[in-house]
């Protein structure tokens, strides 16, 4: 798929106040902010592509809600630092970067997830799911740990600025058909912590969206 196909498929009933792009891997790093173009000088040639596909698709998101272009490097973790006042989540997946961002007096966080609609090696399932959430999802266990594996990347990406913690998958329970995951554990946001979730499957692309409103 690429980047035209996939921004023609983007879903138009985002939540007020939320916009996103898409880009492809970019190798030239001429549109870049020179804070930006100097954390990646040394990078290997793939993830620098992939950073610099994803600024500017961030970039082009924020200009679809009336923000302007601004620097977004990465801090000492990888995660984005978002200017003032935004907050965001940027994917990559075979070739197709996608950012989604808002306005943090809208958005606590944002987290999102692009993973192709393959079955999951069935030997990872009991890493990603229990066999409850498999259940909820009304498919083959394979599709439907793929599906589950996208909603808890996009939430987890979504509460980490918020707490900087890090932990596993089993961490959460993602219910699809509710659309929401929750913590188990007392970590990150704190056991019963509820996520809203909401996931679009189009050809062959799941999209996974988390937004936390302020």
């Amino acid at each position: 798929m690429t980047p035209a196909q996939l921004q023609a498929l983007l879903p138009q009933d985002l939540p007020a106040g939320l916009g996103w792009a898409v880009s492809g891997p970019v190798t030239s790093p001429g549109r870049l902010f020179p804070e930006e173009r100097a954390l990646v000088a040394r990078a290997v040639p793939a993830r620098r592509a992939e950073f610099i596909g994803g600024r500017l698709a961030a970039r082009e998101a924020m200009a679809r809600i009336g923000l302007p272009p601004a620097a977004i490097p990465p801090m000492p973790d990888r995660a984005p630092r978002w200017p003032d006042g935004v907050v965001g989540s940027i994917t990559h997946t075979e070739g197709l970067c996608l950012a989604v961002v808002g306005r943090a007096a809208q958005w606590r966080a944002l987290g999102i997830d692009l993973e192709a609609d393959t079955p999951l090696q069935t030997d990872l399932l009991p890493e990603i799911a229990e066999r409850d959430e498999l259940a909820t999802c009304d498919l083959p266990q394979e599709l439907a740990g793929k599906r589950i594996f996208s909603a808890k990347e996009a939430a987890y990406k979504a509460q980490y600025p918020l707490t900087r913690t890090l932990f596993g998958f089993d961490a959460m329970r993602a219910d699809l058909a509710g659309g929401e995951l929750r913590m188990v554990v007392d970590i990150g946001l704190g056991r019963g912590a509820r996520l809203p979730l909401t996931q679009w499957v189009v050809d062959g692309i799941i999209l996974s969206l988390c937004a936390l409103p302020t």
